[in-house]
């Protein structure tokens, strides 16, 4: 596994531990909506960062990029598959 592999790796694991601190806080934070739509800001921003990064390595092992179109476009939409694979 290379240097940078390792490093991915270690930013998803800090992203994975932060999450139940951040779940936490957000559970506190219901009742002040600018507050909590900052966190609530904030931890997508990481998911989709490392989700980001995570898919471009993938991408720069196999020549696969990412496609869009799999990707759900508003939250608790099904992702679509090209040719109704599942």
């Amino acid at each position: 596994m290379m240097r940078r592999d390792r490093e991915l790796l270690a930013g998803l694991a800090r992203v994975n531990a932060e999450i139940g601190n951040a779940t936490i806080r957000l559970l506190t934070l219901q009742a002040d909506d600018a507050e909590y739509a900052a966190a609530l800001r904030q931890l997508g921003r990481d998911l989709v960062r490392i989700g980001a990064e995570l898919a471009a390595r993938a991408g720069e092992l196999d020549g696969t990029a990412l496609d869009p179109a799999t990707l759900p476009n508003h939250p608790g939409e099904e992702t679509q598959r090209p040719n109704g694979a599942a």
